[in-house]
């Protein structure tokens, strides 16, 4: 067991009219993940001030106090490769955003601190759960692993009434 802390990050499932706001991020030369934008809590942060920091830096999204973010998954993920950050891993506080659609565009001029190229975002997507349940069926990388079958009772019954600790 290791003494090092887990990181803290925050993350959005950001929902608009049945389809699900997703970040691409580059791992590795060549693989990618689609995860729900958002990211680390800094010091002095709240997990809803990273996670409406975050949106706004990878999405443009300004969240407001109509948003109503409400957690519904954690996520603890042990890491081995973090250890030279100082982490034995991540803590991933997914929450639930219903928004009217809207088109992603970063909320920070290219090449600041947290544009989303900065911080390996190689695309933003508007997906269905059909379509992410076919993009899985031909090896396409979700986080978490199983999205597709979390997402459904999320988009039929809205948000647990407390917080689902979930795999990788």
């Amino acid at each position: 067991m290791s003494d090092l802390p887990f990181r803290q990050s925050c993350r959005g499932l950001v929902l608009a009219g049945g389809r699900i706001l997703l970040a691409e991020h580059r791992i590795g030369s060549t693989a990618t993940v689609w995860v729900g934008p958002g990211g680390g809590v800094e010091a002095g942060e709240s997990h809803l001030e990273a996670l409406a920091r975050e949106l706004h830096e990878e999405t443009g999204l300004v969240v407001t106090d109509s948003h109503v973010p409400q957690l519904v998954w954690v996520q603890t993920a042990v890491f081995p490769e973090m250890r030279a950050n100082g982490y034995q891993g991540v803590v991933n506080h997914y929450f639930l955003l219903r928004v009217n659609h809207f088109e992603p565009a970063s909320g920070v001029a290219a090449g600041a601190a947290g544009h989303p190229e900065r911080e390996g975002i190689v695309h933003l997507q508007w997906w269905t759960l059909g379509e992410i349940e076919a993009a899985r069926g031909v090896g396409v990388r979700f986080s978490p692993r199983a999205l597709p079958d979390l997402l459904g009772p999320l988009l039929r019954d809205g948000a647990p009434p407390s917080p689902i600790s979930i795999g990788l």
